[in-house]
């Protein structure tokens, strides 16, 4: 359990490297489709991390950083932890700027709805997105974790 946990449970820091894990087995298994599909969740629970950490935790019943389908979006995402970042006093800048390139990234074209695609995807597409999807992870949550934010 991390310290951004949810009055809800849900916990973004705990989720992204459970998924990345999982998406390490998958590419392993040469399960591309589903490597991919949770190399984007590694991805958006680590920006949530970053917004929750910025942002604080909201009461229980408040209102999350992020709305309805927008907390699927990684540009989004990206450009709401981005914008906060460089805000005066930020706490979030540290582990921003290791990330600026996220939306040139082929994974920020994820989207939740791959889980009803047919298994196209490449083996090396997925290689790629796990292998963005684990920088971001180590660039954001593995860094607040040494850093004793989590």
């Amino acid at each position: 359990m991390s310290k951004l946990q949810l009055p809800s449970g849900d916990d973004h820091p705990e989720a992204a490297g459970k998924h990345l894990a999982d998406a390490e087995v998958l590419l392993a298994g040469k399960r591309a489709d589903g490597a991919m599909y949770l190399s984007g969740y590694v991805v958006e629970c680590a920006l949530k991390a970053l917004l929750l950490y910025e942002k604080g935790l909201p009461a229980p019943g408040g209102a999350l950083p992020w709305k309805g389908k927008d907390g699927h979006d990684l540009k989004k995402l990206h450009a709401d932890v981005a914008t906060l970042a460089v805000m005066s006093g930020a706490k979030t800048a540290r582990y921003v700027n290791t990330i600026a390139t996220l939306p040139k990234l082929p994974i920020v074209t994820w989207t939740p709805e791959q889980r009803y695609r047919a298994a196209v995807a490449a083996q090396s597409d997925a290689q790629t997105w796990v292998t963005d999807a684990r920088t971001v992870f180590n660039d954001t949550v593995g860094a607040m974790r040494k850093d004793g934010v989590l």
